[in-house]
């Protein structure tokens, strides 16, 4: 027996269940499995932002502590002031911590892949493109960003892919 949409909703994470939008329901009217899915990769996209906009100061953890990278001590991507945006190195070096930031506090993906756009001479911007599977029932679902990084700003934005 198949399951109706209302059956197979896509159940949003801790923080979004404690939020409350209505509070003046008492009850939240349900939700198609698709509407609750687009209100999850919305979440999802928020969190992401979250993630890419907080800096970490702190250095690697010490040898043996590989846990404590994962830990909110370690939250968000390391300092990113005074990154050359023309230097091969320096944006290999950003791409990969883009990716370690998200596969250490974005436990939703599955199958994560972040590449970078070359940015031109007169660009004042890098181009991200985030892949993954989100991880949820009964089949991971394909979800994609671009995102740019404001070198100006030092801010991330995430969007959906266009």
């Amino acid at each position: 027996m198949a399951l109706s949409d209302n059956q197979t909703q896509v159940t949003p994470s801790v923080l979004d269940r404690l939020i409350d939008l209505d509070p003046q329901e008492s009850r939240e009217a349900p939700k198609s499995r698709s509407q609750s899915l687009r209100e999850l990769k919305a979440a999802v996209r928020r969190d992401l932002e979250w993630l890419l906009n907080t800096r970490c100061f702190l250095e690697s953890p010490e040898k043996g502590l590989d846990e404590a990278k994962r830990s909110v001590a370690f939250f968000g991507l390391p300092d990113i002031t005074g990154l050359s945006a023309q230097n091969p190195a320096e944006q290999l070096r950003l791409a990969k911590a883009v990716e370690n930031a998200i596969r250490n506090f974005e436990p939703r993906f599955l199958d994560l892949q972040v590449s970078m756009e070359p940015p031109t001479a007169t660009e004042r911007a890098l181009k991200f493109r985030i892949e993954a599977q989100l991880d949820i029932d009964p089949a991971p679902e394909p979800i994609v960003f671009d995102t740019v990084l404001e070198l100006g700003s030092g801010d991330f934005e995430v969007r959906p892919e266009q």
